[in-house]
């Protein structure tokens, strides 16, 4: 009879300790993005100003779907050196 109890109690253990496991993994996968992203977002540097004013920063997407003028890029990064002194 003492078996029988150890068997319901281990039983009952195991089963808890899985619903726990269950619900810790769950929360989690809403959790850990929401933090990847607000990382991202802390990281993230303003490296331009677009032509309404607006900061852009190192992660936007090119929102246009126009493909990027690296011409353009070199033009403004050459302005930036010069502009430092090198």
């Amino acid at each position: 009879m003492g078996w029988l109890v150890i068997v319901v109690v281990t039983l009952a253990l195991v089963v808890g300790l899985g619903v726990l496991i269950f619900a810790l993994m769950r929360r989690s996968q809403g959790v850990v993005p929401d933090m990847a992203d607000k990382r991202a977002a802390d990281r993230d540097r303003v490296v331009a100003v677009d032509d309404l004013g607006r900061p852009v920063t190192a992660s936007q997407e090119n929102d246009e779907g126009e493909p990027r003028d690296d011409d353009a890029f070199e033009a403004v990064l050459k302005d930036e050196l010069k502009d430092l002194g090198h």
